[in-house]
């Protein structure tokens, strides 16, 4: 079985990057620019069997502005971290557009690895956004922003039902991700892609 990440990476190559946007570098101590899994399902507990608990949507991610599309961003990576912990997809795909490719992959593979009795230990991701671009239509009748994030992750281990392990090194990529405020006063992830 192809790993998690592998399939991500193949996702999310096939996406075409979006014209017009600049990539340009971060401000020097732009404030949260960086951050880091605030529900990491891996923080040790008293109890071997204690489950991770699903990331909350910190009140920054609520509002309609450049931080709150930066919160998001991380709250998006701290459900990554937490379906990958529990295979529980609900809340990634609530946040996810429906036209977004590598959200579907993402949710679908967990989702079928947990399904069939498998598990993920470790890939614990942390997210910094290098840059933000707003984006808006005309008639502002469209609101977003495009992120370009560096994420690095932990080492994985893939299990699949039958045992069987697959290894994956600790790394860090670029990543490229557009999200819109939608009618329903909340960020969705519509576009991600590696860049």
């Amino acid at each position: 079985m192809r790993s998690l990440r592998a399939a991500l990476a193949a996702s999310l190559a096939a996406l075409a990057l979006l014209a017009g946007c600049s990539d340009d570098d971060p401000s020097p101590g732009d404030p949260g620019s960086t951050s880091t899994p605030t529900g990491n399902p891996e923080t040790p507990t008293s109890s071997a069997t204690a489950k991770p608990t699903e990331p909350a949507l910190p009140d920054a991610a609520t509002k309609a502005t450049e931080a709150g599309a930066r919160a998001f961003i991380t709250y998006y990576w701290d459900l990554i971290n937490y379906a990958q912990a529990t295979g529980d997809v609900k809340a990634l795909k609530r946040v996810s557009g429906p036209n977004c490719d590598a959200c579907t992959g993402i949710n679908d593979r967990l989702h079928d690895q947990y399904a069939k009795g498998g598990h993920v230990e470790g890939g614990t991701n942390s997210s910094r956004v290098l840059k933000a671009s707003e984006l808006t239509t005309a008639s502002e009748s469209a609101y977003g922003f495009r992120i370009r994030a560096e994420v690095s992750h932990d080492e994985q281990t893939i299990y699949d039902g039958d045992g069987t392990a697959d290894q994956r090194a600790a790394g860090t990529d670029i990543f490229v991700m557009v999200l819109f405020w939608s009618a329903n006063d909340s960020w969705r992830l519509d576009v991600m892609q590696v860049d």
